[in-house]
């Protein structure tokens, strides 16, 4: 994890200096939903890690490892700097025997709570260089045989 449920700033991890950093504070009134990891040894378009957000009821603290199944991806095209990568976003739960609650493994992400991530998403970069576009909505993660984790 990266940044834990609740938290009001952005926390980026710094790989060359093996710390948290705090990066800049969301929105007024923003916090995030869930917590917001990324995915060790991987890299995505814009050069850092796979991102995304871990549904669970509980929120961990920087630097937990929590052994996911991925529900479903974002494709997301982000423009910072007058630069356009491809940035997806996905979106995760804990392992079965991890999970306190059941009640979104098996399916994917219920419409209403991808809206509400969608939004999120926009939201918080409210106020920054980068601007982001969802492209052909959210793509289903079949969860069969799908696992991310140590």
């Amino acid at each position: 994890m990266e940044t834990p449920r609740g938290t009001e700033a952005k926390l980026t991890y710094k790989p060359k200096k093996k710390l948290f950093e705090y990066t800049r504070p969301l929105p007024a009134g923003l916090a995030y939903p869930y917590d917001w990891g990324f995915l060790p040894s991987t890299l995505g378009d814009d050069g850092d890690a796979l991102d995304g957000l871990v549904i669970h009821e509980a929120a961990s603290a920087p630097g937990v490892v929590i052994k996911c199944d991925l529900l479903a991806a974002l494709r997301v095209m982000q423009t910072e700097n007058g630069e356009t990568v491809r940035n997806d976003r996905y979106v995760f739960c804990p392992h079965k025997q991890d999970a306190h609650s059941e009640s979104l493994l098996g399916e994917n992400v219920p419409d209403r709570l991808r809206s509400e991530i969608e939004q999120f998403f926009l939201a918080s970069v409210s106020g920054t260089d980068k601007q982001i576009e969802f492209e052909g909505g959210t793509i289903p993660a079949k969860l069969s045989g799908t696992s991310i984790g140590p």
